[in-house]
């Protein structure tokens, strides 16, 4: 948190002057920053702002949601299988840390699949594929991009994908809640129905019903269908084999376990010019792509994930009129039903977006736009590529603490304009 701080002084300090001007602040923890439930971080967060006695200031987490006036305002990860966080087990190692207890093998956190793929294969590749930040792949339809990109790395891929399956808490009981939120362990109840759902469903060259202690690699393969659907099978064959198998050892912890070949990974083949292995993987990249950023995916009144309209409407049953999400980092704002809204408030990071041509365009239309994107890639010119649209929700609330009116706004420079 210190070191954040010293990165990003001019931030904390704005929210330190935001406070002596007798505003409120409110913080709402997410899936990046778990962290902050530890009280040691919280403490620290507080120094670095400058939180005084006398300033209105509320830290919100523990999986709690925000209630302004009508709105209900949550981060949205609670309906993000692949995120979703184990608050129970947060709760567990903060009471101890609050007494300095140590934090026995028995209250090990465990976080979620999406937090394994960042650190076990993002974290590891980002360095040269600079833009895979940028694009937020933390769910299943990220699979296929880094298959494409990365194909040596697919046991450490493979094991994400089973955790992912066999986290039975993931799944929602109705549009709303975690099945069980505070016990989403991977590896603690081998029966999950949701697990043997999704097997039940794979269509590999051997289709059949697998059980939770098959091997990994069926997961990734069910993984990859649901991003891929019939063009799952297409896909895998694309990939060089020189890159989809080892004979590294599986199981366990496995990000201690040399299970990475880079050797046919995609930036290997741009440095060494090799322009007939570069070309055979293109069609898997522009597979992979178009399942990552699905054709609307910027329309503002559009949420292809059904997850988080579902859930709004959900809430709406509460007698909210807003419910307003973050998470996805792309800004929304749909009537989902007369005067009752869904808004998400964007991010104010870089985004990556690709030209509608490789989205929606025929294989070989697409190409001739994929093919300037790769070698850009190679050579780190992304500038043409991100984009950068700072986003946020504005409510005005009236004299009785009501929503007079709610708004999704574009922020540039001193100016706000309307979404």
């Amino acid at each position: 948190m210190q070191s954040i701080a010293d990165r990003d002084r001019t931030f904390f300090t704005a929210l330190g002057s935001f406070l002596e001007k007798n505003h409120r602040l409110t913080i709402l923890m997410g899936n990046h920053d778990i962290e902050l439930a530890l009280p040691s971080v919280r403490r620290k967060l507080k120094e670095v702002i400058g939180v005084k006695p006398y300033h209105d200031y509320e830290f919100i987490c523990n999986g709690e949601a925000y209630e302004v006036g009508e709105a209900l305002i949550e981060h949205g990860n609670r309906y993000d299988q692949w995120n979703v966080v184990n608050y129970d087990n947060l709760r567990h190692i903060s009471s101890r840390q609050s007494r300095r207890q140590e934090i026995t093998e028995k209250y090990k956190f465990d976080p979620p699949a999406g937090s394994k793929m960042v650190s076990w294969v993002i974290n590891e590749i980002k360095e040269e594929y600079k833009f895979i930040d940028l694009l937020k792949p933390e769910t299943e339809v990220a699979f296929p991009l880094l298959m494409a990109l990365e194909p040596g790395y697919w046991q450490l891929l493979a094991t994400v994908a089973k955790l992912g399956l066999q986290s039975h808490a993931h799944r929602l009981e109705g549009p709303l809640d975690p099945l069980v939120e505070g016990d989403i362990h991977a590896e603690g109840n081998s029966t999950s129905d949701e697990f043997l759902s999704d097997m039940s469903t794979y269509q590999g060259e051997d289709s059949k019903t697998l059980s939770p202690t098959d091997d990994n690699e069926a997961a990734l393969e069910v993984v990859l269908q649901k991003g891929l659907g019939k063009d799952c099978r297409t896909f895998l064959n694309e990939l060089s084999p020189k890159g989809t198998k080892s004979d590294a050892e599986s199981g366990g912890d496995i990000s201690t376990k040399d299970v990475k070949d880079r050797t046919y990974g995609l930036f290997q083949l741009l440095l060494a010019h090799n322009d007939q292995d570069i070309g055979s993987r293109m069609p898997a990249l522009l597979k992979a792509l178009q399942a990552l950023q699905p054709d609307r995916n910027f329309d503002q009144n559009f949420e292809a994930a059904a997850v988080y309209t579902d859930a709004a409407t959900e809430l709406f049953k509460a007698g909210y009129q807003y419910v307003i999400f973050g998470h996805t980092d792309l800004a929304k704002k749909i009537e989902l039903q007369p005067d009752r809204w869904y808004l998400n408030s964007g991010t104010w990071s870089d985004l990556i977006r690709l030209p509608d041509n490789i989205i929606d365009a025929t294989p070989a239309d697409a190409r001739k736009v994929l093919d300037p994107f790769v070698q850009d890639l190679g050579g780190g010119y992304l500038d043409r590529w991100i984009v950068f649209h700072p986003t946020y929700i504005q409510l005005d609330l009236d004299a009785n603490n009501h929503i007079a009116h709610a708004e999704l706004l574009s922020y540039q420079g001193t100016t706000a304009f309307r979404g």
